[in-house]
């Protein structure tokens, strides 16, 4: 679907003493904030107005920048890995930050500093590693009211990329969480009594002497198998 509308634009109170409502509406009921440059679809769909002319002629302005990772990654399944921005990518201060998920690879910003992102985390969802080649475009820095021509990107404040992060946290595996809570399962079993009771044996004072091997044997001992049965046999006739 494609929506079609113009816009009348005049200096703020040229010849105009009052403008009623708080919303620009035109008949298509597309509401349109000129504060932040982007347009309200009726289905609540936001999109990024037309960038202006002075966006057109600032080269550095209307750049897309890659922020995909510097080198090769070899991340295995369940796992993630994380990489920095590089400097000239977090000077972009007017740009905003667009990022795709893949099938198996998920982006997450885990670090801001000024609200500028510093770090990226790609989380793998699948059971096998996924060698993420360098300079990816899954994430790309694109200047504040320019749209992004590629599909399925979103903005960081999306609906859909929150989910994607529920979707990561649920299927990462953390080593140090994980070791984290192994500690905590060992502190807390040590606390805990023993599930049968031990009892409390007296601590023996000396040594028992075995008696000499001659005192143990008696008649009879060194009779085969068949000696004793016959000795048996012939005991069960007299009680008989």
């Amino acid at each position: 679907m494609v929506y079609e509308f113009e816009m009348w634009v005049m200096a703020h109170s040229a010849g105009v003493d009052v403008v009623l409502g708080t919303d620009f509406m035109i008949p298509a009921s597309i509401r349109l904030d000129l504060f932040r440059g982007a347009a309200q679809l009726p289905n609540e769909i936001r999109i990024l107005l037309v960038k202006t002319k002075n966006m057109l002629d600032s080269e550095e302005y209307g750049s897309h920048v890659n922020a995909g990772p510097p080198e090769q990654l070899d991340i295995p399944g369940l796992e993630w890995r994380e990489y920095r921005l590089s400097k000239r990518q977090v000077a972009l201060e007017r740009h905003m930050m667009w990022v795709r998920r893949t099938e198996k690879i998920i982006p997450s910003v885990t670090k801001f500093r000024r609200g500028r992102p510093q770090r990226i985390k790609l989380t793998n969802v699948s059971d096998r590693a996924v060698y993420f080649s360098a300079h990816d475009d899954i994430a790309v820095l694109v200047p504040a009211g320019d749209l992004l021509r590629g599909d399925g990107y979103v903005r960081l404040d999306s609906k859909k990329y929150r989910d994607w992060q529920v979707l990561a946290y649920e299927s990462c595996r953390d080593r140090e969480l994980f070791q984290r809570e192994c500690e905590l399962y060992e502190q807390w079993l040590a606390t805990q009594p023993p599930s049968v009771e031990r009892p409390d044996y007296p601590e023996p004072q000396g040594l028992a002497e075995r008696p000499p091997q001659d005192s143990l044997e008696h008649p009879g001992d060194h009779l085969t198998c068949a000696e004793r049965s016959v000795r048996v046999l012939r005991h069960l006739k007299r009680l008989g």
